[in-house]
Formats: C-alpha cells, structure tokens, sequence
C-alpha cells in the first residue's frame, strides 16, 4: 500500500523501515515479549503515518481477543489516575455542550474510565473485544451501564444515539481510521462530542526519540499529527473543536520496562534494580500524544463514502 488512507494522496515515503512481521498476541499489549513496528510510511501532504502491510478487522478482533492483559491490569492504579484526565477532558467540553447524557466508549478495557463516568452522572455503554478485560469491566460497571464483547464494526444499537463516543487509545489500532470516526459519528446525537488520543508524529517525544518513541508498536497501525487528525475528522463529517496533551500515569517500574523494549540507554539496567517502593511509585509520562475533540454538526450528513483518491482531492 503507497497511496494515503486519510487525503488519498501518493506521495508517501519511508518513516521507519523495520522488520514487517506477522502480527500475533506475543507482540501486542502491555505483556508484549517482541517488539518490530513495521515498516512505517509516512505522507508528505497531510503527515499521516501507517504501517504499510495491514490486517483485516476480524483477524485484528480475533487477536485482541485472545491478548495477554496481564501486565495492562498490573498497572490499575495509573490506569484510574489517567482515567480521571480523560474524564475532566469529557466534562469540560461536554459542559461546554450542554452536559451529561448517553457516553459510548469504543474499546473500554477494563472499564475505569465508564466506572468514573458512571460516578459523574453519565449514562454508559462500553465495547471490549478483549475477553479478560470484557469481564473485567462487566464485573466493574455491573447492572450499571452495558459491556459489549464487540468491535465497533459487530455492534448494533438500532436507533440509540449518544451524547458522546470516546475513543481512548484505539483509533491507531484500525484498519480504516476514517471510517470507524464516520461510523462513531452517525451514532452522535446533532451536536454530540467525539473524543480521541492518538500517537503524534510531531510531537517533541516522537522527534527526539526516533525509532525508540515508545509509541511505535506493533499493533498501532495509525500514526497522526494534527493536519491528518482534522482531515479524518472532515472527511467524518464532523467538526473539530480543540486538541491538547494530556500525560498518562505508569509505576517507575512499567516506564523503565517498556524504555528498555526500545533499547534506550541504561533503561535495561534501571528495570532491573528499580524495586520496592520506588519502583512501584506512579509518575506522569509525557508519551507524545494528542487528544482532540470533534463535534456532530446540527445539520451534518454523512455522505462521504470511501477513501478519497489523490484525483479526487485535485491533488
């Protein structure tokens, strides 16, 4: 695949040239044992970056699935503290749109961030294709809200319709980018929020790191900068309101282990005398991402249908 899945342009070039293998459970989440990105393309008109050999949506479903959680569910308490940002960043612009209501989380995890949201009034539904941690999060919200076993594109809500789809740490994950933030959008109510985080290839962490940006996983078939982000959310007939950074919460102990995935100098080392108190001591880590917030136009369609073509964008 050379040609952009978010402007349809072809002048793409290489960002990271690295082993492209099959992708299986023992190179996906936090208990990953093997770490090869793939070869990366990156466009040179919107700065959209993606893995060039891809994966179908039920090899991919099939795959989180049966995905080691382990190490994810050993960092709970980070988890709840990044789940508190996210639910700030929900209020503030949801107060700003009135408040409250139905929230859809595509891709729910454990389901902490429902959890917190539930607290806060809303009314929750949550997708979660990981069987552990659909169970998980069943167990968590109870007859409280409803847990899905599902992707986005099993599930079926007839003519419900949310205040709010959040898309924390997923939209990297997909095949088809463009289309899942489409499909999240016709399940808005007019004026409904979709919220998003994404790996930022401009971001400082990105630029400094290079090939050893914790972000570049095997599993993470998308990586945006701002332009293609706001380009996703247009040709999704939605419109976008703000981005901003928010940083995530991880024990000492999980930053110098995935830091030492990536072959950064001494982190090896420091994983393996990090211990006791210190290691398990929770600090915010800046990772290089963007969060962004977009909003279902009042009168907006959703005409758009299938992924543009460098023609067709008189490119």
């Amino acid at each position: 695949m050379r040609q952009c899945l978010v402007c349809g342009g072809a002048d793409v070039a290489v960002y990271l040239d690295d082993a492209d293998d099959s992708l299986d459970t023992s190179k996906m989440g936090s208990s990953r044992t093997r770490l090869s990105p793939g070869t990366i393309l990156r466009c040179q008109s919107c700065g959209f970056g993606f893995r060039q050999s891809r994966f179908g949506e039920k090899q991919l479903a099939d795959l989180y699935r049966g995905m080691d959680t382990k190490v994810y569910q050993a960092e709970l308490r980070g988890r709840i503290r990044t789940a508190s940002r996210h639910l700030r960043i929900l209020n503030q612009n949801a107060h700003r749109n009135g408040g409250g209501g139905e929230l859809l989380d595509v891709g729910c995890a454990s389901g902490i961030f429902l959890a917190q949201a539930l607290d806060a009034g809303w009314r929750v539904t949550g997708l979660e294709p990981s069987e552990a941690l659909y169970q998980e999060a069943k167990e968590r919200i109870g007859s409280r809200g409803t847990i899905l076993p599902l992707i986005l594109e099993e599930a079926s809500f007839g003519e419900q319709r949310f205040n709010a789809v959040t898309l924390w740490d997923v939209l990297e994950h997909v095949v088809e980018p463009t289309n899942l933030m489409r499909k999240c959008g016709e399940l808005l109510k007019p004026g409904g929020l979709l919220l998003l985080n994404v790996p930022d290839l401009d971001s400082l962490e990105a630029r400094l790191l290079g090939r050893r940006w914790p972000l570049l996983l095997p599993e993470h078939l998308n990586y945006f900068n701002r332009t293609s982000l706001k380009l996703c959310g247009q040709r999704s007939a939605l419109e976008w309101l703000r981005f901003g950074r928010r940083r995530s919460y991880f024990s000492i102990e999980y930053v110098l282990y995935r830091l030492s995935q990536h072959r950064v100098p001494l982190a090896g080392l420091l994983s393996k005398i990090a211990g006791g108190a210190i290691g398990h001591l929770m600090v915010p880590v800046s990772l290089g991402e963007t969060y962004a917030v977009f909003r279902r136009r009042e009168s907006g369609g959703f005409s758009v249908v299938g992924r543009p073509t460098a023609a067709s964008e008189g490119q």
